[in-house]
């Protein structure tokens, strides 16, 4: 048999199977009609709307998205930049002769 490697568990695993831990134990003790989680559909379709909604801003603030001409010449920039194809004293230079 295997032994439990606990070494190598990350915080993520153990909040996962602390969540699934308590799903089972509300699942089971649904089934005797004990609801230790007073939720219902509404509240459930209210919760879901919420961290819909929550997940999609962070998701599209990380991402950063680039959406006007200026931001994607920006971006363009940024990863010539970070290739090697450009250096950045070179656009350093274009700006400054630009400002002149």
């Amino acid at each position: 048999m295997n032994k439990i490697n606990l070494k190598g568990v990350t915080s993520e695993s153990v909040a996962g199977v602390l969540i699934l831990f308590v799903a089972l134990i509300n699942a089971v003790l649904q089934i005797f009609d004990i609801n230790i989680l007073p939720i219902t559909n509404e509240d459930v379709t209210n919760i879901v709307s919420t961290l819909f909604l929550i997940a999609t801003a962070l998701w599209n603030t990380w991402k950063n998205r680039n959406i006007t001409s200026a931001s994607q010449v920006a971006q363009n920039i940024t990863d010539a930049i970070k290739n090697g194809e450009i250096l950045e004293e070179d656009v350093k230079r274009l700006i400054n002769k630009i400002k002149e």
